[in-house]
């Protein structure tokens, strides 16, 4: 991995994309953005909170009907908007960590700007993305997961 596609700009984007198909409720684009890593996640929360092991199979090997597929994205869109509650959506800035945690990772700081006097952006949260290879084996970023920041 670390490819052209490493560094700045491609991971940005993704996690911009991610959030605004997240806040326009574009699920299948949000599951395609998203890695293996956060697909297991919320396939193995969604089993943990009681749902069929069918299913969940289904969903993980791509298999499952059009419609338990939109009704389960639906649920994990709200989800994920649940997270990002209580900000100006249309306001959202981005920044790519300049140290990320390790080669083939980036980190996104989701922020939204404050009154003129406070100085600055306040941030929301941050999206995590890991490269993975695409079946034409380019390398490609994928959204890991989405970590609301809690306020204290």
């Amino acid at each position: 991995m670390g490819t052209a596609m490493s560094g700045t700009g491609g991971a940005l984007d993704v996690a911009r994309e991610f959030v605004d198909a997240v806040v326009w409720g574009e699920h299948r684009k949000v599951w395609e953005l998203m890695g293996l890593e956060a697909r297991t996640t919320v396939l193995k929360v969604a089993s943990d909170r009681g749902m069929d092991e069918a299913l969940v199979a289904r969903l993980r090997d791509g298999t499952a009907a059009d419609a338990e597929r939109d009704e389960f994205l639906m649920d994990l869109i709200a989800g994920l908007r649940a997270d990002l509650a209580g900000n100006d959506l249309d306001a959202l800035e981005y920044e790519e960590d300049a140290e990320p945690p390790e080669m083939g990772r980036a980190r996104v700081v989701i922020s939204v700007p404050v009154a003129i006097g406070f100085g600055g952006n306040l941030p929301v949260g941050s999206v995590e993305l890991a490269e993975e290879s695409s079946t034409n084996g380019e390398s490609e970023w994928k959204v890991q997961r989405l970590v609301p920041q809690v306020s204290k």
